[in-house]
């Protein structure tokens, strides 16, 4: 299902951007591929440090995929890519606007949802598991999970309303096909 929280996501700091359409995605703190918080320069969203540490640790966050809405990264901040799509730069501004009001909200719900998968991976240790517990906080999981998903799309969506159908369909065009069934 999710992350990343992209986000992506969620503490979300500023870094240099890159790529572009044909290369690779636009760096930087925030959302991956418009989808759930990035994993961003630090292993985490926005540079937040990976679950266990860089290399090993704890599992990495199981938030992958999820709602795909455009190229990952602050793609828009990326001159060729923002250029290609005709962004303005009111545009950019409301975009990094949303960005930043919303950023807040992502970085606690993906710290959430680390402290939840860690607390079902310390249930899962040991010889003698509660099933009871386990499933338990699976379903806290699930709903930390849930929580970033719905509060990510919600950033995504405000950021793509900022768009004109033509810029809709161009920013469409660049993004990868689904994969077959």
């Amino acid at each position: 299902m999710t992350l990343i929280l992209l986000m992506s996501l969620g503490a979300w700091a500023q870094a240099p951007h890159g790529g572009g359409p044909g290369g690779p995605p636009p760096g930087g703190p925030g959302m991956r591929g418009m989808g759930p918080p990035d994993v961003g320069p630090g292993g985490g969203p926005g540079g937040m440090p990976p679950p266990g540490g860089p290399g090993g640790g704890a599992p990495q966050s199981t938030l992958r995929g999820g709602l795909q809405l455009g190229p990952p990264g602050r793609w828009w901040d990326d001159k060729s890519f923002a250029g290609d799509i005709g962004l303005s730069s009111d545009q950019k501004k409301k975009m990094d606007g949303i960005f930043k009001d919303s950023k807040g909200t992502l970085v606690n719900l993906y710290k959430d949802l680390q402290k939840q998968e860690d607390g079902l991976e310390r249930l899962t240790r040991g010889n003698h598991l509660d099933e009871e517990k386990i499933f338990s906080q699976i379903d806290k999981v699930t709903q930390a999970r849930a929580a970033l998903e719905k509060a990510n799309a919600h950033m995504l969506l405000q950021i793509r309303n900022q768009m004109s159908d033509e810029q809709v369909a161009r920013l469409d065009a660049h993004r990868p096909a689904p994969p077959p069934q």
